[in-house]
């Protein structure tokens, strides 16, 4: 790969580096082939989803059942498609919603009830979901992969929020949205619809192209303490080139995706496509309805299907969909019935769906009760036993298993981030 074509991709994390590279302590940042491998993407429902209304079902008994699971459909029209089961509600356009989601890619899923996440809180919830640990500081899975896989690409760990802890391992890119990008990739365009516009010339342009990274260079030599090294390092990895993210934007669509969370997807297929990320969460927030729940919880939860459901096409459209993982998961779920507010409160036990490269899909694994509450699975079958003697399913299990599937379970990042699990379940097996 030419040093050009690398420094217009370098120039990608420019003005998003959100944390700089410091993991690693006696090496600096290097210059990566065009990565790859597979695509790991984590999508975040934050704020709290409800299981029991879509992949781990429970309706009202009977019309005079005065604590309800949930109002909007009875247990009876609980539906299924191959071993995957779904609520029958409807709150979106038509063909969209969980029940169409499920038929259309239930050969792809893996859903895994009864999840214990071992807290109500948001900050914890939302780590233990993304890392696989309750500890604070603890880089999430996306992170560790990226840094295992592309330390050296300008873009390897995008975030479009919730939890994205790195531990200092890799530089995380903070998305707000792709007009952002097109400014960025066009620093001399006035206006970047016309790119011929410029504030300079061509040639002027390159000139103070050459100047900065003449300086950059002079000042990595004057630098010789390590940290400040590393540092200039990364920066010059940053600032270097022209054009900066004219790669990426070559394989983004012409036209931004209405939905939030397609907007993401179109991002994080583009920058994989273009070979500099390895991992990227996306996320919708909104899921802590401690009122109204049916109201606001329900088309939220439309918008991520739609949003997922769009990341699998866009993946598909870009040749990539073999290469590409997916986790959806949040913070902890919400309480059996309502409350005073017609609101659902917080509840340890949550649902996690993983899709992709690497899944087996059409399964169901773990059950809860008519209540929502746990129940155990024998550790070398999976099958619900419902006993003390069985395992609890962790978000630490999860993520354990994506380890594996990345190919770092027996790497220097694994053992210095062990997981709290006590066994390990197969559960991609």
């Amino acid at each position: 790969m030419k040093r050009r074509d690398f420094m217009k991709l370098a120039g990608a994390a420019g003005m998003m580096l959100a944390s700089p590279v410091t993991a690693r302590a006696q090496e600096e940042p290097q210059i990566a082939d065009l990565y790859d491998g597979l695509f790991f993407v984590f999508v975040a429902a934050g704020g709290g989803w409800d299981p029991t209304s879509f992949c781990d079902p429970k309706g009202f008994i009977s019309e005079n059942d005065d604590n309800p699971m949930n109002r909007g459909y009875a247990a009876a029209d609980i539906g299924n498609t191959g071993n995957i089961r779904w609520a029958p509600f409807d709150v979106g356009a038509p063909g969209s919603g969980y029940r169409q989601f499920v038929e259309t890619h239930y050969e792809k899923m893996l859903v895994i009830n009864g999840i214990d996440t071992q807290t109500n809180g948001h900050d914890s919830g939302a780590r233990h979901a993304a890392a696989g640990k309750l500890a604070e500081g603890f880089p999430t899975f996306g992170a560790l992969v990226a840094s295992e896989y592309g330390r050296g690409l300008p873009m390897s760990y995008i975030s479009n929020g919730y939890y994205d802890e790195t531990a200092g391992k890799v530089a995380r890119t903070r998305v707000s949205n792709i007009g952002v990008f097109e400014r960025i990739a066009r620093p001399n365009a006035i206006n970047v619809n016309n790119p011929d516009d410029g504030y300079h010339t061509p040639e002027t342009f390159q000139r103070i192209r050459e100047a900065q990274e003449s300086r950059l260079l002079a000042l990595r030599g004057i630098n010789k303490l390590p940290k400040l090294e590393r540092s200039m390092a990364t920066l010059h990895l940053a600032r270097g080139g022209d054009n900066v993210l004219q790669r990426l934007l070559d394989y983004l669509p012409e036209d931004q995706a209405p939905n939030g969370l397609q907007r993401q997807a179109q991002l994080a297929i583009a920058a994989y496509k273009a070979g500099t990320s390895v991992a990227v969460n996306l996320s919708r927030g909104g899921f802590d309805t401690h009122g109204n729940h049916d109201q606001n919880h329900l088309p939220r939860l439309d918008d991520v299907w739609t949003g997922v459901d769009y990341l699998l096409q866009e993946a598909e459209r870009q040749g990539v969909a073999d290469k590409v993982v997916i986790c959806v998961g949040s913070d902890f779920g919400r309480t059996p019935g309502y409350n005073e507010n017609n609101g659902k409160d917080h509840w340890s036990v949550t649902s996690m769906i993983l899709m992709g490269a690497g899944i087996r899909g059409n399964r169901t694994i773990g059950e809860t009760t008519e209540r929502h509450s746990l129940k155990t699975v024998d550790p070398n079958t999976l099958q619900v036993i419902n006993a003390d003697t069985g395992v609890r399913i962790e978000p630490g299990h999860v993520h354990a298993e994506l380890r594996k599937l990345a190919g770092i379970d027996k790497s220097r990042l694994n053992a210095e981030f062990q997981l709290d699990i006590k066994e390990h379940l197969n559960l991609l097996a």
